[in-house]
C-alpha cells in the first residue's frame, strides 16, 4: 500500500531512528529540542496511518542492536497514566520511552524494506494504539517541560 500518508510516515520514522542511532548522549539543550521535534514529527504522522490488516497472520519475530542512551540527569520524570482516573504520579524514564518507541518503529521498518508493506504499515499503527503511542506522548511531556 502506497500512500502519501504512509511515504510521510516513512520520512519520520527514518528521521526518528536515524537521530538515535546518531546521538546517544542526551545532555546538551539542543539534542534534546532535536528529539522533541523528530518525534513529535513521529506522533504526528503516525496518527494519520492508515487501518489495515495484515496479510500474514503469524508474528515477526527480530533481533536487532538497540542504542544505549544516556539523558544524564534528565532521564527521570514524573509520569500520570490515566489522567482521567485520578492515580497517583509514578517515575517515567526518557531512555525507556525513547528506546520502546526506536525498538517499535525499527521493526516495521525493517518489515517495509523486506517488502512485509502491510504488515509494517499494520505494526506501526497497532504500537500506536497501543504501546510506543504511550511512551511518545509522555516523552513529548517531559521534553516539553524541559524545553519550556
Amino acid at each position: 500500500m502506497q500512500s502519501r500518508e504512509v511515504d510521510d510516515f516513512l520520512v519520520a520514522a527514518k528521521a526518528y531512528c536515524d537521530f538515535i542511532d546518531s546521538c546517544n548522549s542526551f545532555s546538551e539543550k539542543d539534542d534534546l529540542d532535536k528529539l522533541l521535534k523528530v518525534l513529535s514529527s513521529l506522533y504526528t504522522k503516525g496518527l494519520d496511518l492508515p487501518e489495515v490488516e495484515p496479510e500474514e497472520r503469524h508474528f515477526f519475530e527480530m533481533d536487532f542492536p538497540l542504542p544505549d542512551l544516556d539523558f544524564h540527569h534528565y532521564n527521570t520524570y514524573k509520569e500520570i497514566f490515566d489522567p482521567y482516573y485520578g492515580e497517583s504520579p509514578v517515575n517515567g524514564c526518557l531512555d525507556d520511552d525513547i528506546i520502546d518507541i526506536y525498538s517499535d518503529v525499527k521493526k516495521g521498518l525493517i518489515l517495509h524494506e523486506q517488502g512485509h508493506r502491510i504488515r509494517a504499515i499494520w505494526e506501526w499503527k497497532f504500537g500506536l494504539e497501543v504501546h510506543w503511542g504511550e511512551h511518545a506522548t509522555s516523552a513529548i511531556r517531559a521534553l516539553h517541560s524541559l524545553k519550556f
